[in-house]
């Protein structure tokens, strides 16, 4: 009995074993895997990225460019149109009869109830020196005299104060008159004329009269 159970034993055991079959498991990691750059790469990064950066600037800082000068216009644009406003005003006021002192022109021009009475080229201050622009007067006249400065001491025989120590002369060192003269050779503020003009309008402009410089 006991050799047949021992006999059955293998077969037994032989029935029961299992087998396992092999398993592979596939661990999804991209999700989770470092990219890593070389140092070529990774400069080439930065530099992309500081050029997108600087383009984005530039067209910031060129809008902002544009505002600002569209705003600028705007206001010269203002400032002109109520300096005419003004002038107009003044020059009515005065009926017409003033002295117009054209910078950028360099001329002056005298007009008498609105007509040129005295018109003639004219050096006006130079750099760091100009004539200040604006409404003035002629505030007195002197038939001759010293201009005393500095560095200049200089004889006129006809001063016609408007400003300051700013005022209409002849000029009799001077050989031309007009053109950009008083970008280098300019004055120290007064309004140099010829003497035939400055003698014309002294005797004919009374203090009192209206002095437009601009």
């Amino acid at each position: 009995m006991m050799c047949k159970l021992l006999g059955f034993l293998p077969v037994m055991f032989a029935a029961s074993v299992i087998v396992f079959a092999p398993v592979t498991v596939h661990a999804d990691v991209t999700a989770n895997t470092a990219v890593v750059l070389s140092a070529e790469e990774q400069a080439a990064l930065d530099a992309a990225a500081a050029q997108a950066l600087a383009l984005q600037q530039a067209s910031l800082q060129a809008l902002l460019d544009q505002q600002v000068a569209a705003a600028t216009a705007a206001a010269q644009a203002a400032a002109a149109q109520a300096e005419a406003a003004q002038a107009a005003a003044i020059v009515t006021a005065a009926g017409m009869t003033y002295i117009d002192i054209n910078i950028d022109a360099q001329t002056l021009t005298y007009f008498v109830n609105g007509v040129p009475f005295i018109s003639t080229s004219c050096v006006t201050g130079g750099p760091g020196n100009g004539t200040p622009r604006g409404f003035y007067t002629i505030l007195n006249k002197v038939p001759g005299k010293y201009l005393k400065g500095p560095t200049w001491n200089v004889w006129v025989d006809r001063w016609m104060r408007f400003t300051g120590n700013v005022g209409i002369h002849d000029a009799s060192w001077r050989r031309k008159f007009g053109g950009n003269i008083y970008k280098s050779n300019g004055s120290h503020g007064c309004v140099n004329i010829p003497f035939a003009a400055a003698d014309q309008l002294y005797n004919t402009a009374p203090v009192g009269t209206v002095v437009y410089v601009h």
